[in-house]
């Protein structure tokens, strides 16, 4: 499998990502101060995402939230707001 690397903004654009990035430049490119992450689907990727998304009033990110539905309980409708990354999960497992 050839690894996801890119950029979902919340207006749908979205943006190839090239080689793991730092997780302060994760943080930088989505405006978040802490993260949150959700193992996707495929169990190799993860996406990660603002923390602090609804409390700022973050617009709701369609493709994120697609997404996450996909590993949800059925039934869940809690959205997913603001820009995330989605990266393999690889990218992060020796940081702590």
């Amino acid at each position: 499998m050839t690894p996801i690397r890119k950029l979902i903004r919340a207006d749908g654009t979205v943006t190839e990502l090239h080689g793991p990035h730092a997780i302060a430049d994760v943080r930088q490119m989505i405006g978040a101060d802490s993260l949150g992450i959700v193992r996707l689907a495929d169990r190799v990727h993860v996406m990660l995402l603002d923390d602090d998304c609804h409390p700022k009033g973050l617009p709701v990110n369609p493709e994120a939230t697609r997404l996450y539905h996909e590993v949800c309980i059925p039934g869940t409708t809690h959205p997913i707001c603001g820009d995330v990354v989605i990266v393999p999960d690889s990218d992060y497992a020796g940081e702590a």
